[in-house]
C-alpha cells in the first residue's frame, strides 16, 4: 500500500504560516493599503520599517526556539 505524500510546496505553504511570516506579509499589505487610502503615503516607509523590525524579532525567536527544540 502506498502513502500520499504530501507535496514540497505544501509543506513550505504549512511551515510558514505556522512561523507567522505570510500574518506579518498581509498585515504590512494591509497596513499600506490603508495608509494610501486614508491619503497618508508618507508614512508607508514607516511601516516597512515597523515590519521589518517584527519580522526580524519574530525570526530570531523562532530560529531560537527551533535551535532549543532540536538540542533537546
Amino acid at each position: 500500500m502506498t502513502t500520499v505524500q504530501p507535496s514540497v510546496h505544501t509543506i513550505v505553504l504549512k511551515s510558514l504560516l505556522h512561523n507567522g511570516i505570510v500574518h506579518r506579509a498581509l498585515a504590512l499589505a494591509v497596513a499600506t493599503i490603508v495608509l494610501i487610502a486614508v491619503h497618508h503615503p508618507t508614512w508607508v516607509p514607516y511601516a516597512v520599517s515597523l515590519y521589518a523590525i517584527w519580522n526580524a524579532a519574530a525570526v530570531t525567536l523562532n530560529a531560537a526556539k527551533a535551535a532549543r527544540a532540536a538540542k533537546a
